[in-house]
């Protein structure tokens, strides 16, 4: 772990931020980072996510990777890449931290754009809102869909996560086109922590959520 974090150019302080979070696991399994064409910027994501007691996610464009179904996840990758396959077992096995003992409580915060962005075709999207409604059902996985047209916040200056910990300092994540970036900065984490509150004060409560959700489907259903 300490290899990879070194890899990703995180100073040594901050390094031991992420490396002190962690407890006795079980054997690692395939999910390992080491595996060839799992890329190294994910070694901190996983290990946050395992670790993690919460997760508030902000996305715009996409479904958020702990909510994709397989063939979404795909369109995203492209299916051409010799490493797309790799990629989506990555990012299936990365959902085990929903349903596992103990599991870790995700608040999925949603822009209406990523209902309506139509990854893979209709067909795709349609399982792809299907599955979002489904993990609705589980007690530790909360969707707040925030509306478009509603003026500024601040989760229109980009997507990011905010893991909290038992033990430890808050962390965010930011990730981009080709590459992400931690951020442990006391303040950094606040002003994440008060966008995330921003967020959920504009979006749809979870059961307006729920049945947006299911409007857009059925629209895509109709539509076919």
């Amino acid at each position: 772990m300490a290899n990879y974090l070194y890899a990703l150019g995180v100073p040594r302080q901050q390094r031991k931020a992420i490396l002190d979070l962690a407890r006795p696991l079980p054997a690692p399994d395939w999910l390992t980072i080491g595996q060839p064409g799992v890329a190294q910027q994910l070694a901190g994501v996983v290990e946050c996510e395992r670790e993690a007691t919460s997760i508030t996610t902000w996305t715009i464009g996409v479904i958020p990777g702990l909510l994709q179904t397989a063939d979404y996840t795909r369109a995203i990758v492209g299916r051409e890449k010799p490493d797309a396959e790799t990629k989506v077992k990555v990012r299936m096995a990365r959902q085990k931290i929903l349903t596992r003992h103990n599991p870790v409580r995700l608040t999925a915060l949603v822009s209406e754009m990523a209902l309506r962005q139509v990854m893979g075709g209709t067909e795709v999207m349609a399982d792809q809102l299907r599955y979002l409604l489904h993990a609705t059902a589980l007690e530790n996985v909360t969707l707040r869909i925030m509306p478009i047209g509603e003026g500024w916040h601040p989760g229109l200056m980009g997507p990011f996560n905010l893991y909290k910990f038992a033990a430890a300092p808050s962390i965010v994540h930011l990730e981009h086109h080709r590459n992400s970036a931690f951020l442990f900065d006391s303040e950094d984490v606040r002003v994440y922590k008060e966008a995330a509150a921003k967020i959920l004060e504009g979006a749809m409560d979870p059961a307006r959520s729920f049945g947006f959700t299911a409007e857009v489907l059925n629209g895509m259903e109709t539509a076919t």
